[in-house]
Protein backbone atom coordinates (compact mmCIF):
# COMPACT_ATOMS: atom_id res chain seq x y z
CA UNK A 1 0.00 0.00 0.00
CA UNK A 2 1.16 3.64 -0.54
CA UNK A 3 0.13 6.96 0.15
CA UNK A 4 -3.48 8.04 -0.99
CA UNK A 5 -4.58 4.61 -1.55
CA UNK A 6 -7.99 3.49 -0.67
CA UNK A 7 -8.32 0.16 1.62
CA UNK A 8 -10.50 -2.15 2.65
CA UNK A 9 -10.22 -4.74 5.60
CA UNK A 10 -12.81 -7.31 5.89
CA UNK A 11 -13.07 -8.42 9.48
CA UNK A 12 -11.71 -6.26 12.38
CA UNK A 13 -10.03 -8.51 14.76
CA UNK A 14 -6.48 -7.94 15.91
CA UNK A 15 -5.01 -8.65 12.28
CA UNK A 16 -7.64 -6.55 10.59
CA UNK A 17 -7.20 -3.45 12.92
CA UNK A 18 -3.16 -3.62 12.66
CA UNK A 19 -3.97 -3.20 9.31
CA UNK A 20 -6.15 -0.27 9.93
CA UNK A 21 -3.32 1.21 11.52
CA UNK A 22 -0.91 0.43 9.22
CA UNK A 23 -2.93 1.68 6.53
CA UNK A 24 -3.07 4.91 8.38
CA UNK A 25 0.81 5.34 9.00
CA UNK A 26 1.05 5.01 5.33
CA UNK A 27 -1.22 7.69 4.63
CA UNK A 28 -4.38 5.74 3.10
CA UNK A 29 -6.70 8.40 1.87
CA UNK A 30 -9.68 6.16 2.67
CA UNK A 31 -9.55 3.32 4.81
CA UNK A 32 -12.66 1.15 5.59
CA UNK A 33 -13.61 -1.36 7.94
CA UNK A 34 -15.95 -4.30 7.76
CA UNK A 35 -17.12 -6.57 10.72
CA UNK A 36 -19.75 -7.90 12.77
CA UNK A 37 -19.29 -6.53 15.55
CA UNK A 38 -20.07 -3.21 15.93
CA UNK A 39 -17.48 -2.50 19.19
CA UNK A 40 -14.76 -3.54 17.06
CA UNK A 41 -15.62 -1.14 14.27
CA UNK A 42 -15.56 1.80 17.27
CA UNK A 43 -12.29 0.15 17.55
CA UNK A 44 -11.27 0.49 14.34
CA UNK A 45 -12.52 4.22 13.38
CA UNK A 46 -10.56 5.34 16.43
CA UNK A 47 -7.36 3.93 15.55
CA UNK A 48 -7.79 5.67 12.16
CA UNK A 49 -10.81 3.79 9.97
CA UNK A 50 -12.54 6.63 7.99
CA UNK A 51 -15.73 4.62 7.19
CA UNK A 52 -17.12 1.44 8.42
CA UNK A 53 -19.55 -1.03 7.30
CA UNK A 54 -21.33 -3.61 9.35
CA UNK A 55 -22.81 -6.33 7.03
CA UNK A 56 -26.28 -6.57 8.68
CA UNK A 57 -26.84 -2.84 7.80
CA UNK A 58 -25.27 -2.53 4.21
CA UNK A 59 -23.59 -4.74 1.64
CA UNK A 60 -20.29 -4.29 1.84
CA UNK A 61 -19.53 -4.50 -2.26
CA UNK A 62 -22.55 -2.19 -2.60
CA UNK A 63 -21.52 0.16 0.03
CA UNK A 64 -17.52 0.58 -0.78
CA UNK A 65 -18.29 1.08 -4.49
CA UNK A 66 -20.85 3.91 -3.25
CA UNK A 67 -17.71 5.45 -0.51
CA UNK A 68 -14.99 5.61 -3.80
CA UNK A 69 -17.62 6.40 -6.51
CA UNK A 70 -17.65 3.13 -8.24
CA UNK A 71 -13.73 3.22 -8.32
CA UNK A 72 -13.10 0.40 -5.72
CA UNK A 73 -10.19 -0.01 -3.78
CA UNK A 74 -6.13 0.03 -4.52
CA UNK A 75 -5.84 -2.86 -1.90
CA UNK A 76 -8.15 -5.15 -0.08
CA UNK A 77 -7.58 -7.67 3.00
CA UNK A 78 -9.28 -10.62 3.92
CA UNK A 79 -8.88 -11.86 7.26
CA UNK A 80 -11.85 -14.23 7.82
CA UNK A 81 -10.64 -16.97 5.03
CA UNK A 82 -14.31 -17.22 4.42
CA UNK A 83 -14.76 -17.80 1.06
CA UNK A 84 -18.19 -15.44 0.48
CA UNK A 85 -16.22 -12.38 2.14
CA UNK A 86 -12.96 -13.09 0.05
CA UNK A 87 -14.98 -13.07 -2.85
CA UNK A 88 -16.23 -9.19 -1.42
CA UNK A 89 -12.86 -8.34 -0.99
CA UNK A 90 -11.81 -8.98 -4.79
CA UNK A 91 -14.69 -7.77 -5.94
CA UNK A 92 -14.15 -4.34 -4.48
CA UNK A 93 -10.90 -3.47 -6.18
CA UNK A 94 -9.98 -0.70 -8.47
CA UNK A 95 -8.27 -1.74 -11.64
CA UNK A 96 -4.93 -3.05 -11.03
CA UNK A 97 -6.13 -3.68 -7.15
CA UNK A 98 -4.30 -6.47 -4.92
CA UNK A 99 -6.22 -8.29 -2.35
CA UNK A 100 -4.43 -10.05 0.14
CA UNK A 101 -5.43 -12.97 1.97
CA UNK A 102 -3.99 -13.93 5.64
CA UNK A 103 -7.47 -15.62 6.69
CA UNK A 104 -7.15 -19.05 7.86
CA UNK A 105 -9.67 -21.24 5.64
CA UNK A 106 -9.99 -24.75 6.37
CA UNK A 107 -7.92 -27.08 4.64
CA UNK A 108 -9.44 -28.04 1.24
CA UNK A 109 -11.24 -24.49 0.65
CA UNK A 110 -12.13 -23.35 -2.64
CA UNK A 111 -12.12 -19.85 -3.88
CA UNK A 112 -13.73 -19.00 -6.77
CA UNK A 113 -14.02 -15.85 -8.72
CA UNK A 114 -14.64 -14.52 -11.89
CA UNK A 115 -11.52 -14.95 -14.40
CA UNK A 116 -12.91 -12.25 -16.76
CA UNK A 117 -12.45 -9.35 -14.29
CA UNK A 118 -9.26 -10.50 -12.85
CA UNK A 119 -7.68 -10.50 -16.79
CA UNK A 120 -9.44 -7.55 -18.00
CA UNK A 121 -9.10 -5.28 -15.12
CA UNK A 122 -5.65 -6.70 -13.54
CA UNK A 123 -6.65 -7.69 -10.17
CA UNK A 124 -4.50 -9.37 -8.01
CA UNK A 125 -5.24 -12.52 -5.39
CA UNK A 126 -2.40 -13.19 -3.14
CA UNK A 127 -1.75 -15.12 0.37
CA UNK A 128 0.32 -13.50 2.87
CA UNK A 129 2.79 -15.10 5.03
CA UNK A 130 4.21 -12.78 8.44
CA UNK A 131 2.82 -9.76 6.72
CA UNK A 132 5.27 -10.19 4.04
CA UNK A 133 8.03 -8.75 6.51
CA UNK A 134 11.21 -9.91 7.89
CA UNK A 135 10.70 -9.67 11.37
CA UNK A 136 13.94 -8.93 12.47
CA UNK A 137 13.96 -5.80 10.82
CA UNK A 138 9.84 -5.14 11.23
CA UNK A 139 9.65 -5.76 14.55
CA UNK A 140 11.53 -2.88 15.93
CA UNK A 141 10.43 -0.23 13.52
CA UNK A 142 6.93 -1.80 15.12
CA UNK A 143 7.73 -1.03 18.47
CA UNK A 144 9.34 2.21 17.69
CA UNK A 145 5.98 3.42 15.64
CA UNK A 146 4.27 2.13 19.43
CA UNK A 147 6.80 4.36 20.94
CA UNK A 148 5.68 7.54 18.77
CA UNK A 149 2.38 6.18 19.65
CA UNK A 150 1.53 5.77 16.33
CA UNK A 151 0.58 1.96 16.19
CA UNK A 152 -1.09 1.70 19.51
CA UNK A 153 -1.46 -1.87 19.31
CA UNK A 154 -2.04 -2.13 23.23
CA UNK A 155 -5.38 -0.67 22.75
CA UNK A 156 -5.78 -4.09 21.13
CA UNK A 157 -5.26 -6.22 23.55
CA UNK A 158 -6.86 -7.22 27.40
CA UNK A 159 -5.24 -9.47 29.73
CA UNK A 160 -7.03 -12.04 31.77
CA UNK A 161 -5.42 -14.34 34.45
CA UNK A 162 -5.69 -18.17 33.86
CA UNK A 163 -8.52 -18.60 36.31
CA UNK A 164 -10.27 -16.21 33.68
CA UNK A 165 -10.08 -18.50 30.72
CA UNK A 166 -14.10 -19.48 29.75
CA UNK A 167 -14.55 -15.48 30.63
CA UNK A 168 -12.06 -14.71 27.69
CA UNK A 169 -12.58 -17.03 25.16
CA UNK A 170 -16.76 -15.84 25.21
CA UNK A 171 -15.49 -12.14 25.44
CA UNK A 172 -13.38 -13.05 22.21
CA UNK A 173 -16.49 -14.45 20.65
CA UNK A 174 -18.90 -11.94 21.35
CA UNK A 175 -16.48 -9.34 20.04
CA UNK A 176 -16.13 -7.10 23.07
CA UNK A 177 -12.57 -7.65 23.11
CA UNK A 178 -10.54 -8.23 20.29
CA UNK A 179 -7.73 -10.29 21.48
CA UNK A 180 -7.22 -12.06 24.49
CA UNK A 181 -4.30 -12.50 26.77
CA UNK A 182 -4.08 -15.32 29.36
CA UNK A 183 -1.17 -15.60 31.55
CA UNK A 184 -0.69 -17.52 34.72
CA UNK A 185 -1.47 -15.79 37.93
CA UNK A 186 1.69 -14.30 39.82
CA UNK A 187 2.87 -16.84 42.57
Amino acid sequence: MQAGDRFAVFGTGPVGLSAVMAARLVGASMIIAIDLHESRLETARSVGATDTIMPANADPVAKIMELTGSAGVNVALDTTGIPSVVRQAVGVLAVRGICGIVGASPIGTQLTFDAVQLMTEGRQVRGIIEGESIPKLFIPKLLDFYSQGRFPFDRLVKFYDFNLFNEAIADSESGRVIKAIIRMSQV
